[in-house]
């Protein structure tokens, strides 16, 4: 799968401090509403409402002078609390549209990087963020701009009327900012000043200099500029904390009733969300898995992963997981995998060398034992303090649960109210796998009276398996 361009949305909306403030004093709506605290407290000015601002208030003007811009202003103070509540609240918004989010008083951004399963383009994506951000902070719609780096996508953003989106072609960054003044860069005033006295008028005439001589006359700076100036920043989202979800969709040819179908598309879905999540060095800790059926409501499942999933190896393993559980009523149109994101904090394994990974992949495949078999299914070592001279003795085991718990296959009773009990009239019962079924085959078991007799001795079944026929005293495996 190729990676898609980058392309950042930034959203321009109004001050997190005023919104949480009109929340607080609804009466205060459509008046000029100054934030910051009392005027006679030697603060600056934190947001101005509309109204305050077509007297001249802006942000970072002393209490003092706000005052006497605009007399008629009431001056409210707002809680850190509320400020923080809030943006919460836009991130956790944003979150369900887009994997990555920053937020911030003033501006939002959102990765908008490859597509949407429920948008057909970029536009429809970027309208749709706007409308949600209007409902979650009780306004209009912000201005937003669509572009291919950060600074871009600013001043797209500062562009645009309200109601809007100005979008910016990938590659067409530069001619973009071309006529624009320097006084949009984000540089020194003094570079700013030396930059006009050079006789250079717009960022269009900077862009056109060697990034040579711009670091000759300004060091470092100066190649932070000319990148700038040609829309090349490599600017990084600052994550939230916030849950992220990203969606993959797969629409099939028409109505399908075949398991394998479904197999092969669900795993499509895994593989190519996995590899967004090796690439974004993210990890799913939710797994929802979707059938939209014809003419009838979908279903749905949604468990988390036994360890949070990095690749498509682990995902894929989830998924088939919930695959099992689903029992469709009619055709299905199309295959849905939602997962929640979040940053892979503590967790490298993807990017070390191949064995310095074993480690986590034993612990997953333990713990899929374990669901499948039963938490006694296995013994942990532990190295012995005098082992001595026989190599048996290097290590002791932790002793699991007697096996007499577990009910032996010649007794020929199956407990009232097991798992077995309850699934061997079933007509067609899932059994859990963490391997992609072979081909012909699929991860659905047959009631035991279509199977042929067993041959050979019996064998002990797993403690946990919740899905495998009992008959005349054993368990088919």
């Amino acid at each position: 799968m190729h990676d898609a361009p980058l392309r950042w949305l930034c959203a321009r909306h109004p001050h997190l401090g005023l919104v949480a403030a009109l929340r607080r004093h609804p009466e205060l709506r459509g008046e000029a509403v100054i934030v910051g605290g009392a005027p006679e407290l030697r603060l600056p000015v934190l947001a101005a409402s509309t109204a305050a601002a077509a007297c001249g208030v802006a942000p970072g003007q002393p209490l003092r002078q706000a005052q006497q811009l605009c007399p008629q202003a009431a001056f409210v103070s707002v809680a850190a609390g509320d400020v923080e509540r809030l943006g919460g609240d836009v991130a956790g918004a944003l979150g369900g549209l887009s994997p990555g989010v920053e937020t911030g008083d003033e501006e939002s951004y959102c990765d908008l990087s490859g597509s949407h399963a429920a948008f057909p383009d970029e536009g429809r994506w970027a309208a749709a963020i706007a409308r949600t951000l209007m409902e979650t902070l009780d306004g209009e719609l912000p201005s937003v701009g669509v572009a291919g780096s950060r600074f871009v996508a600013h001043i797209a953003a500062r562009a645009s009327e309200p109601r809007h989106v100005r979008r910016v072609r990938a590659g067409a960054e530069a001619a973009f900012l071309a006529p624009l003044p320097l006084g949009l860069l984000p540089v020194d005033p003094a570079i700013g000043a030396r930059l006009a006295a050079l006789g250079l008028d717009c960022i269009g005439a900077v862009a056109n200099l060697s990034p040579v001589e711009l670091q000759r006359q300004f060091g470092a700076e100066g190649l932070a500029l000319h990148r700038h100036c040609r829309g090349e920043d490599e600017g990084a989202l600052r994550l939230d904390d916030a849950p992220r979800r990203a969606v993959e969709r797969v629409v099939l040819d028409g109505a399908v009733s075949d398991l394998e179908v479904l197999r092969f598309a669900a795993h499509r879905c895994a593989t190519d969300l996995g590899e967004q999540l090796c690439s974004r060095g993210l990890v799913a800790v939710a797994v929802a898995l979707v059938l939209e059926l014809e003419e009838v409501a979908g279903v749905r499942v949604t468990a988390p992963p036994p360890l949070p999933a990095g690749n498509a190896a682990e995902l894929w393993a989830a998924v088939l997981a919930l695959l099992g559980e689903l029992r469709p009523q009619a055709p299905v149109t199309a295959i849905r995998l939602e997962v929640e994101l979040r940053g892979a904090a503590g967790r490298q394994a993807d990017l070390w060398r191949g064995g310095d990974a074993e480690r986590e992949q034993v612990l997953a495949a333990a713990a899929r034992l374990q669901r499948r078999y039963g938490q006694t299914a296995l013994r942990r070592p532990r190295l012995a303090v005098d082992p001595g001279d026989l190599l048996e003795r290097r290590f002791h085991w932790d002793a699991p649960v007697p096996a007499a718990m577990t009910p032996h296959p010649a007794s020929g009773a199956v407990p009232a109210g097991s798992p077995a009990a309850r699934n061997s009239s079933a007509g067609l019962v899932a059994r859990s796998s963490t391997q992609p079924a072979q081909k012909g085959k699929v991860p659905w078991s047959r009631p035991a009276s279509a199977r042929p007799p067993a041959r050979g001795h019996s064998r002990p079944a797993p403690a946990a398996q919740t899905a495998l026929p009992t008959v005349a005293g054993r368990r088919h495996v």
